[in-house]
């Protein structure tokens, strides 16, 4: 019986919701750099992992969907838009980058699933002396109520990232450089990514 309750404990507290930790670039070492003719470049894949935002790291492995770093340098005299690079998995395999809502409502914390907890945890402490009835303490209830919020509070800093980082149709001014995220599907099997500027 105590084996059991360990077990469930255990279950419970892996089902917990979890909290995220907010990206910031400057926590994201850019240290190696591709050069091409009009770009030089840096990219760091496993952003969830690395910033410890484990529960969000493991939705992308089962999702096969990543939030992957770059920081872009543009060589040339003139603007360069992000919309205008191609992306590749190893050297020839083409890469889109997805929607950041996409990304979002595939990796997001299912908030609203926690109130399940409120009709699931239910204690019957030993009745009273003298009383043979039961009274169950409700305590799903709360246990919901946090869990819910601590996933809302979560995914809305999520979101939050998503716009603020999103490099999507951004403009590299000439000889400046950009930092950000893109969000990409079926990329778990890159080992390298690479970035070209599109021929017109």
């Amino acid at each position: 019986m105590k084996s059991l309750y360990i077990f469930l404990f255990v279950v419970f507290i892996s089902s917990c919701a979890r909290p995220y930790r907010k990206i910031k670039m400057t926590d994201i070492p850019f240290n190696e750099y591709r050069d091409e003719n009009s770009i030089s470049y840096s990219v760091r894949q496993g952003v969830m992992y690395n910033l410890k935002n484990l529960f969000y790291a493991k939705r992308e492995f089962k999702k096969d969907v990543n939030l992957i770093a770059f920081k872009i340098i543009n060589k040339t005299d003139l603007p360069l838009n992000i919309n205008d690079l191609q992306f590749y998995c190893g050297a020839a395999l083409p890469l889109i980058p997805i929607s950041k809502e996409d990304y979002y409502n595939t990796i997001k914390q299912k908030a609203a699933l926690y109130w399940l907890y409120s009709p699931g945890v239910v204690v019957y402490p030993r009745p009273p002396k003298g009383s043979k009835k039961f009274i169950p303490l409700p305590f799903g209830i709360p246990i919901a109520a946090v869990n819910y919020g601590v996933a809302l509070k979560a995914n809305k800093k999520l979101q939050n990232d998503l716009n603020l980082l999103d490099l999507r149709n951004k403009v590299i001014q000439p000889k400046d450089s950009i930092e950000g995220i893109l969000t990409f599907k079926n990329v778990d099997n890159c080992g390298d990514i690479f970035i070209t500027v599109k021929e017109n």
